[in-house]
């Protein structure tokens, strides 16, 4: 089992490239993809036991390791093998953006899926995590060799 590295986007290049708070002392190589995430503020826990389950996060990006130093890495997006058209990638969009380039994406049969509505109690809907932009100190985290 691959061990997972955590830390944060510890300064912004620019909009091709994002530094990270870990480096080779924390095990990081070169072509490692890692996923920088929103983290909701609220726990959720488990309606029986009360247990904490786990804060509900959201992807931001996915970003692969072209730099590293000891004590920090620098990455860019991930290389997207999905069909996307003049550059349109799955980063940070607006819903109506996100909707168009989802129509227009070619995507192999084995990565689609439909999207049905759920008959949820509306009462209980919370919500997820604001996504925005990339920041300074968002969540990073290690996704294995295939990510």
């Amino acid at each position: 089992m691959e061990t997972v590295i955590e830390g944060c986007v510890a300064r912004i290049l620019d909009e091709y490239r994002v530094v990270m708070s870990v480096g080779s002392n924390d095990g990081v190589k070169i072509g490692m993809v890692f996923v920088i995430i929103a983290q909701s503020e609220e726990e959720i826990r488990d309606p029986a036991s009360n247990e904490v389950l786990g804060k509900l996060e959201n992807v931001k990006d996915y970003v692969s390791v072209i730099h590293v130093q000891d004590r920090i890495s620098t990455c860019v997006a991930k290389e997207r093998t999905r069909g996307f058209q003049d550059g349109a990638g799955m980063g940070v969009q607006t819903l109506s953006g996100a909707m168009m380039a989802e129509s227009m994406t070619a995507r192999p049969e084995k990565e689609r899926y439909e999207t049905q509505k759920l008959f949820v109690n509306a009462a209980q809907i919370t919500g997820t995590p604001q996504l925005g932009p990339i920041s300074v100190g968002d969540k990073v985290r290690s996704v294995g060799s295939k990510g």
